[in-house]
Order: C-alpha cells, then sequence, then structure tokens
C-alpha cells in the first residue's frame, strides 16, 4: 500500500488467545488491513471449537491461527509464543511488531496507531531494572530469578539457584509482556537468543518470564535508547486481584477514553460486549 508516494506502515501482530474466539475473530476484524500479517496462537489446552474460521474468513494468507504451546499465565510459554511469531515474521516485509491478548482491543482506529507508531519509530516497551524499588513486592522481583521454578501439580515451586546472576552479564529488568518493537528490535531480540542460548534457559526456569526476557535483551543491547518506557496498553492494576486485572465494561469508558493509550484489556464479551461496540464508535469519529 502506498501513500504520498511512501509506502504505508505495516504491523505484524501476535495474538496471544485463551479463549472466545468470536472475540478474538472482533479484535482481528478491528485491526486488520490486507498489508499486515496476524499470528494467533490459542492456547493449547483450550477448547478448540470455533478456531478454524479466524483463517478461513480472510482470503489475502496474512492471518495465520496454530495451536503449538500451553501458555497460561508465568509459563515459558508466553516467551515461546512471541518468539515464534518473531521468527514467523522474518521473511515478510513489516516494520512493526506488536504483541497482544486475545482480550486486548484497540482505543484507535488503525490508522492512528500507526501514524502514532510511525511518527517516531522507536520501541515502545515497559522496563525496570531489578530490583525495582516500586514494582513485584518486597525483593523487587529478585525473587522471580534468583531461584529455578518449576510447576506440579499447578503449583509454583522454587529452588535456590547455586549462580544467581544472569548469563552474559546481563542486568535483569522487567515490565509488561505487551509492546511494540519496531523491526530493528525484534531482529535484535532474534539474532541474540539464536547466538546467546543461555538466556532462554536460565529464563525457562524463572517466575513469569514473559515480563522480563524482552526488557532485559532489549536494555542490555545497543537499541536501548531507542526505546520510550511505556508499554501503551491502559490496564486498571488497581483493581486486580492475583496478579489478573478486572474485566473493563462500559463503566471504564471515561478512564479508557482519557487515559490516550493505543490499546486496553481486558474485555469479555460474554460479560459486557456493548464496551466493544461504544469504543468503535469513538474511535470512528
Amino acid at each position: 500500500m502506498i501513500a504520498n508516494g511512501h509506502r504505508s506502515l505495516r504491523v505484524a501482530y501476535c495474538i496471544i488467545a485463551h479463549k472466545n474466539p468470536q472475540q478474538v475473530a472482533r479484535l482481528i476484524k478491528r485491526i486488520y488491513c490486507p498489508e499486515d500479517f496476524y499470528y494467533i496462537h490459542k492456547d493449547r489446552c483450550a477448547p478448540s471449537r470455533g478456531w478454524d474460521y479466524i483463517s478461513s474468513e480472510n482470503n489475502a494468507g496474512n492471518v495465520l491461527c496454530v495451536s503449538k504451546y500451553r501458555t497460561p499465565r508465568s509459563t515459558f510459554g508466553l516467551i515461546e509464543t512471541p518468539l515464534e511469531g518473531m521468527k514467523l515474521c522474518s521473511n515478510i516485509d513489516y516494520d512493526y511488531f506488536i504483541n497482544l491478548s486475545g482480550q486486548c482491543y484497540p482505543l484507535k482506529s488503525v490508522t492512528q496507531i500507526k501514524e502514532y507508531l510511525g511518527s517516531r519509530s522507536v520501541a515502545h516497551i515497559e522496563h525496570f531494572s531489578l530490583p525495582s524499588t516500586v514494582h513485584w513486592g518486597l525483593r523487587g522481583g529478585l525473587d522471580r530469578i534468583d531461584s529455578r521454578w518449576f510447576r506440579f501439580r499447578g503449583q509454583d515451586i522454587r529452588v535456590p539457584r547455586l549462580t544467581k546472576n544472569l548469563p552474559y552479564d546481563m542486568y535483569p529488568y522487567g515490565g509488561s509482556q505487551w509492546f511494540c518493537l519496531p523491526r530493528r528490535h525484534v531482529d535484535y531480540v532474534l539474532d541474540f537468543v539464536s547466538q546467546h542460548p543461555k538466556i532462554l534457559g536460565f529464563y525457562k526456569r524463572s517466575h513469569i518470564p514473559n515480563e522480563m526476557l524482552f526488557q532485559t535483551i532489549i536494555m542490555n543491547s545497543p537499541l536501548k535508547d531507542e526505546v520510550v518506557n511505556k508499554d501503551e496498553w491502559y490496564i486498571d492494576w488497581s483493581r486486580g486481584r492475583d496478579g489478573h486485572p478486572p474485566i473493563l465494561t462500559k463503566a471504564d469508558l471515561p478512564s479508557l477514553f482519557a487515559s490516550g493509550k493505543l490499546f486496553a484489556r481486558k474485555f469479555d464479551i460474554t460479560v459486557d460486549s456493548e464496551v466493544l461496540d461504544l469504543i468503535d464508535k469513538e474511535s470512528a469519529t
């Protein structure tokens, strides 16, 4: 697609979904552009009904729906899935990689999102060094990495590490798992994990690695000065419980529209679908 003699910004989306295929289909429809690419990953343990038509209803061949990893909260599948999406996109022409969940939804139009990202061409990813003085408990997140974590019968079990330092003399960072990365940052991440395999081994046995790995690689890289410390998602953690944010409804619309964010989560059409209708109406004006 060419606009004013220049190719418009192209986006590769990774969408991590667990339920509500109708809601995921609506999300894709809302952000769909023929020149963009959509990698939808359904949790391997989620019910299989209702997902097949997500790929088949688009004839452009730019929507791929797969089910390969287990992706509950805190699992390494939440690292494997975006990495897989990044690798699949290596052979296509794109400018930005956006990591979404199936319960995210855009607060802006596709045109507004692309204009915003293209205006500066920087990475949008929340990050903070560990230990943090304001995030993740009394130890500021160090408990996530100074032990080896295992999942057994639904419980997280920790075993102290003999060597607590990160490999390759890296400094640890944390932040949100939802991000918008320029192509050059994605290429750097893929090159790094390919050439430094110990980093994946380390984070595979950390706790909630999807909130640390990408920040740690990028903020220890030559591209660290090309990062904006914000994730562009509205999430109301003030009402969150057990590490999960609340479902957003019509009552949250004033805060959603006042946030200026590109996306928000979590939504659930079985709880309130009208809120998405009202967002569509507002972002179309």
